[in-house]
């Protein structure tokens, strides 16, 4: 199979699974930033796009009022979201095995992408550069323009406080030096856009 449509198989498995906290527009996001930064960083398309498209799958797994209570306004706190983060990354990890196997990757490149799958959030160690493109593309979707409004509207956040704290997060989050200057870039555009903020739409 011709590899855009292989990849376009595995949007189409994860889709199901991305429904719960209607993660496909952040997947698609993510998945445009890791081919970006892959033109600049290197590393092996076989592994970083598929964990790029499969990576939040494991949201399907954990119960949506739990979800709720560990991000945005009704936070519970970092204890939360630590348990929530470790549940969907684990139980990330085995729906993607599901997925490859039922697609007869290889199960070389399966194992690899497993482990970045499973710690993608709460590793703070990276073994590869396909890990590192996996983390920086996840984290460039809240500076994307779709990624920073939507996570505004669904946080129920200030836009100008959370554009502060994404200014204060960069040097902390990313790992590749194209992720940040990427998101360098677009916090001066968010910055602009914080003047006149764009019109929400459903797409967006």
């Amino acid at each position: 199979m011709e590899w855009k449509a292989f990849i376009e198989r595995l949007f189409k498995e994860a889709e199901p699974y991305l429904e719960v906290r209607g993660d496909m527009l952040h997947t698609r996001v993510a998945h445009e930033r890791a081919v970006t930064l892959m033109a600049e960083e290197g590393g092996d398309r076989r592994i970083v796009e598929p964990a790029i498209v499969l990576h939040d799958v494991g949201w399907s797994k954990v119960d949506a009022e739990k979800i709720a209570m560990a991000f945005g306004v009704r936070a519970d706190g970092k204890a939360a979201a630590r348990e929530v983060n470790r549940i969907h990354e684990i139980e990330g990890a085995v729906i993607a095995e599901r997925i490859l196997a039922s697609v007869s990757y290889d199960t070389r490149l399966t194992e690899r992408i497993f482990r970045i799958i499973e710690r993608h959030d709460s590793g703070t160690e990276t073994d590869s550069i396909e890990e590192r493109l996996v983390k920086d593309a996840d984290k460039l979707w809240r500076y994307s323009k779709r990624g920073f409004w939507r996570e505004i509207r669904r946080q129920g956040v200030d836009p100008v406080f959370f554009h502060e704290r994404l200014i204060r997060r960069r040097k902390e989050w990313f790992i590749t030096p194209a992720a940040l200057r990427m998101a360098a870039e677009e916090l001066v555009r968010r910055g602009r856009e914080l003047k006149t903020p764009p019109n929400p739409s459903p797409a967006g």
